[in-house]
């Protein structure tokens, strides 16, 4: 390039070290500062192994591709009388450890029938405990 004198400058380096030590510094500084998320949820006392009349106080539902059981029951209900029946527990007024209800599920039944169980433990006022086996086929 010439400049108005005729003389040729050469090109200009500019020394972008300092810009990059800048930049991390920065990042490091963010990084280190910035508070992180913690997880939502809520704390729930689940009940110790030890003592089987806590066990016996805790409802529990059985879901499979025959219907649903209540309780130690063996006899297949309905929804509707799942419904009935929860909402005669009364599980709002009870302490937060006996609003507990295990859905034990089975893993082929239809969703629209497990959301149906789950929207009946949340509406009667239930807390939800889902059990997993771990199995896998």
């Amino acid at each position: 390039m010439a400049d108005a004198g005729g003389k040729v400058r050469g090109l200009i380096e500019v020394d972008l070290n300092s810009l990059v030590d800048i930049a991390f510094l920065l990042i490091l500084f963010f990084m280190l500062a910035t508070t992180f998320l913690k997880p939502a949820g809520d704390k729930i006392q689940i009940p110790s192994g030890g003592s089987s009349s806590s066990q016996s106080k805790t409802l529990t539902i059985a879901l499979s591709t025959t219907g649903i059981r209540y309780g130690d029951s063996k006899a297949v209900i309905s929804i509707d009388e799942l419904q009935a029946r929860l909402l005669s527990e009364k599980l709002p007024q009870k302490e937060p450890a006996g609003r507990l209800v295990i859905l034990e599920s089975a893993r082929d039944v239809p969703y629209k029938d497990y959301f149906r169980v789950v929207m009946s433990i949340t509406q009667a006022g239930g807390v939800l405990a889902l059990i997993d086996t771990g199995e896998e086929k």
